[in-house]
């Protein structure tokens, strides 16, 4: 499936050269207690060298926050953002994004319905499953949990966005196809981030969660860290866990509201620009854990063509700035219909509806 879990160093009981247990089952005993002894000592001296190397590292990452700061104020000066539109129900029971988003009554009902039986299942089945995983090794955390469900508003933009394209859809339907309606981060140190991914991927195999597809963006200069989608086959629902470090996701807090704003409507290109320049900034000081390269992607991709297709499409998908009319102004609604027929559905499947894809 393209991802090898690394190998365990205290699974090797096997050793030619390790002493035969004592005949005296006392001996044994203390043989053994010595033995835990050591390997606890030998543990806690590895992680002082570890974690010797990773405060020197973040203290690197720290000295950059003032000046990044200082540059996120300084272009919220120059360019100040306007009124965000605000979502609602209208008294017809149809729903807005406040733009031109839209849902018929009927969907919008269906639609409330399904992000409830969402939420109760990330919460219910999910949530636990994750705190399993967690609970299995002291060397990570799960993150950012009061993140971890997508709020209602933003479940229906993304519904909206997939029923444009795909009008026969149901709306769970459509809902079947959002990757991050729930979404978890899981965090480990520098020295252990790797391992920690491999053992973390099968842990989520071994609770009966299907991989669908898993992006190692290392090499990424906005954004930095593994993201993953999973299914729970019981239900179908498509959930997402991020793999990061305490660096990347620092990173990625700090470069949110630049994120926001690339997602806001009549953002120029000059803002955009800046924005790019600044999440470049953010990622640049964060390290690199070792091994990450090795973790391959799944499934296996010709290159990056998909993502790099994404980026040039950008701003150009549904809800966003070039598809919507400018406060003010007259200009004729554009035919998306006609610019999303000209994309082959394997292209557009790859390019739509998540940060991470």
């Amino acid at each position: 499936m393209g991802i090898d879990r690394a190998e365990d160093p205290d699974a090797a009981d096997h050793r030619p050269d390790r002493p035969a247990p004592p005949d005296d089952p006392t001996e044994a005993s203390k043989a053994v207690l010595a033995d835990a002894q050591q390997r606890a000592e030998l543990q806690r001296s590895y992680h002082a060298r570890v974690d010797h190397t990773y405060d020197t590292t973040r203290s690197g990452c720290t000295e950059a926050l003032p000046d990044l700061r200082a540059a996120w104020e300084k272009h919220v000066e120059n360019y100040p953002e306007g009124e965000r539109p605000v979502p609602s129900t209208l008294p017809d029971g149809s729903w807005t994004d406040g733009s031109d988003r839209r849902l018929t009554p009927e969907r919008n009902a269906d639609a409330s319905e399904a992000s409830a039986d969402i939420h109760t299942e990330g919460k219910e089945a999910i949530l636990p499953a994750m705190r399993r995983v967690e609970a299995a090794d002291p060397d990570r955390h799960l993150s950012g949990l009061e993140h971890m469900l997508k709020g209602e508003d933003r479940l229906k933009e993304k519904i909206a966005d997939i029923l444009f394209v795909e009008s026969d859809l149901s709306v769970r339907q459509a809902l079947a196809k959002v990757p991050d309606a729930v979404r978890f981060t899981l965090t480990y140190g520098q020295q252990r981030y790797a391992e920690g991914v491999l053992s973390d991927v099968e842990r989520l195999k071994s609770e009966g969660f299907e991989l669908v597809r898993l992006k190692n963006l290392w090499p990424e200069e906005q954004y930095k860290g593994i993201n993953s989608q999973w299914r729970n086959p019981e239900t179908g629902l498509r959930f997402e866990v991020q793999f990061h470090t305490p660096e990347s996701l620092a990173a990625k807090q700090l470069t949110h509201k630049a994120y926001e704003r690339l997602r806001s409507t009549g953002i120029t290109q000059a803002e955009r620009d800046e924005l790019a320049e600044y999440q470049r900034r953010a990622y640049v000081a964060v390290p690199i854990p070792p091994g990450s390269a090795s973790i391959k992607e799944f499934p296996i991709t010709n290159g990056r063509t998909n993502h790099l297709l994404r980026d040039a499409l950008r701003g150009r998908l549904p809800g966003t700035s070039d598809w919507r009319v400018p406060s003010g102004q007259n200009r004729p609604r554009p035919d998306r219909r006609g610019f999303f027929a000209q994309l082959e559905v394997g292209v557009l499947a790859a390019s739509l509806f998540s940060r991470a894809w």
